[in-house]
């Protein structure tokens, strides 16, 4: 499956929220003395939201793909109908025509 323009696009930018919070980490993991487990804390905060946007990705993905498989299955629908359509008209011309038929022997019987 080859991604999308727009898949594309959002892989390789950063968004101007993310900018802003990754200058904002960086600031305070380099200019002040935070310990250990604040330094954690902040990393446990930046990889739940990599994971949440992660996940609106594969979402938009699996959504895109659902539609995608609806418009076919009803196109698939909609050409079998069609199809099905083109059947009964010859159908019914066949019968009209034989219909014709009967009633032109029957004419030509009666006439006799």
């Amino acid at each position: 499956i080859i991604p999308s323009v727009s898949d594309t696009k959002a892989m390789l930018t950063t968004g101007f929220d993310l900018l802003d919070l990754e200058e904002d980490l960086f600031r305070i993991a380099s200019t002040s003395k935070v310990g250990d487990q604040s330094k954690e804390m902040i990393m446990k905060k930046v990889d739940r939201r990599a994971i949440v946007d992660e996940m609106k990705l594969h979402e938009d993905a699996m959504i895109e793909e659902i539609l995608e498989k609806f418009e076919s299955d009803g196109r698939h629908r909609e050409e079998l109908m069609l199809n099905q359509m083109k059947t009964l008209h010859i159908e019914l011309l066949v019968v009209t025509l034989a219909c014709i038929g009967i009633s032109f022997a029957a004419l030509l019987h009666l006439k006799k």
